[in-house]
This record gives structure tokens, C-alpha cells and sequence, in this order.
């Protein structure tokens, strides 16, 4: 399972592998296509749906599912572009044969429902990878970067902490009737950086989050283009893959 359980090496050397940035270029598109694919996809759907009896309605239903189709296109391309897969364009039995016809092969083609699933999932899961990237990406930089602001009076660096925690720990001992032990106790409630060494010992924490997050970025990035296969791609092909990546885990 090399993506998810990799070596230390190469988990430190994510930040120099120019597939990192293109993984998070990748990441960071899902929140805006995923916000488009949704509105969309709902929009033509329930205008379709809601213009049914009237004779408008079914091309608008069948234009949405083209959509979805040309949609799902777009996204194999980012997939193979970006995540290094290669899934391979899809046949379209609708292009060919009579009206009725084509229209049966785009209703009941396995892959315009499944695209359309993924289109549909890809706006809650763009909500999620935004708000991880963010995140983790604003405390890391914010804190490989302190030793160039922490001086600054405007600023406050530092970990702050609504109510104190306190932290304790024991040891006791029996010895003959008498038990002997100690106790420590610490009261934690902030810590403010205010010399040089304190911002660049936040500088190294820094440092060790971003490795961590463009690291995760790379797993959030290997889940992403297995997600992508599975309902994007050929099934027995998906099958393959899975099957000789258990055998190669033996």
C-alpha cells in the first residue's frame, strides 16, 4: 500500500516532486468545478423535471444529460492530466442509430448515471478538500514564515488558549507502610513568541506541517484518482487494477 503507508524518504521529499503541485492544483479546483457541476446539474434537472408536461422539458432533460456526459469528459482529462491516470474516453452508443434509439442508449447507459453521481459528489467533497487546504496550509506557512513578523507589535504569534488546561502526572511508589510519590503539575494557558529563538522553533514546527500537509495533499490526491477510475472509468478495468493491487499487497 505504497501511497497510503510510504517511506519516510518519501514522504519528506514531497515538496520537491513536481506531481505534489499538480495534485494540489487538482485539489484546488474541486471546490470551484464541484460548485459549478452542482448548480448545473440541479438547475437544468429541476427545470427540466418541473417543464415535463410541457414539450420543452424533455429536450432540456435530455440536453442536462449530455451535459453531464461533455462534463464527465472534462473530468477524465483533469484525472489524466493531473493525477497521472489513465481512463480512458468512454463509447457513446447514442451517436449512432435512430432518435428513439439514441435517446434509450443515453437513458439507460450506465455511465451518464454514474458521471452524474460523481458531478453531483464532487460539490461536497470540494467543500472538504477546500476547507482542509486552507487550513492546513494557512498554519503552516504561518508558521514557517514567524521569524520575519514575529517582532512585529501589530502581531501576536503565539498559542492561546481560551481557558487554561492544566497537566498532571504521578508516580507513587510502596515502600515498607509509606507510599512515596511524586507529582508534577503545569498550568498552561498561552504561549507568545517574543525572541528569535522561539520563532524559529515555531519556523521548524512550520516547516514539519507542510511537509505533513503536502504529503496528505499527495494521499487526498491518490484517494481522488481512485474515486475518479471507479465511477469515471471502465468497471472491469477498475476490477483489474484492484484485483492486481491486492495480489501485489500479498
Amino acid at each position: 500500500m505504497p501511497a497510503l503507508l510510504p517511506s519516510l524518504r518519501s514522504a519528506v521529499a514531497a515538496p520537491v516532486r513536481p506531481r505534489t503541485y499538480r495534485h494540489l492544483l487538482y485539489i484546488g479546483l474541486a471546490f470551484p468545478l464541484g460548485t459549478a457541476y452542482f448548480v448545473v446539474l440541479i438547475t437544468g434537472f429541476s427545470v427540466s423535471v418541473s417543464l415535463s408536461v410541457l414539450i420543452v422539458g424533455i429536450p432540456l432533460f435530455v440536453l442536462t444529460l449530455l451535459t453531464v456526459r461533455g462534463l464527465g469528459a472534462i473530468e477524465r482529462l483533469l484525472a489524466n492530466l493531473l493525477l497521472d491516470t489513465e481512463i480512458d474516453a468512454p463509447t457513446y452508443p447514442f451517436r449512432t442509430g435512430s432518435v428513439s434509439g439514441r435517446l434509450r442508449a443515453l437513458l439507460v447507459n450506465r455511465r451518464t448515471w454514474s458521471e452524474c453521481g460523481y458531478l453531483l459528489l464532487k460539490f461536497p467533497v470540494g467543500i472538504g478538500l477546500f476547507v482542509f487546504l486552507v487550513t492546513a496550509l494557512t498554519m503552516s506557512l504561518t508558521f514557517l514564515t514567524t521569524p520575519v513578523y514575529y517582532d512585529d507589535p501589530s502581531l501576536r504569534v503565539g498559542i492561546f488558549l481560551g481557558d487554561a488546561v492544566m497537566l498532571s502526572s504521578s508516580l507513587s511508589i510502596p515502600w515498607g507502610d509509606v507510599l512515596v510519590g511524586v507529582e508534577f503539575a503545569i498550568t498552561v494557558s498561552e504561549w507568545a513568541v517574543d525572541s528569535l529563538a522561539d520563532a524559529v522553533l515555531f519556523s521548524a514546527v512550520g516547516a514539519v506541517l507542510l511537509v505533513v500537509t503536502l504529503h496528505l495533499i499527495n494521499v487526498a490526491a491518490w484517494l481522488s484518482s481512485q474515486y475518479t477510475r471507479a465511477l469515471l472509468g471502465d468497471p472491469i478495468e477498475g476490477l483489474d487494477r484492484i484485483s492486481r493491487y491486492f495480489d501485489d499487497t500479498r
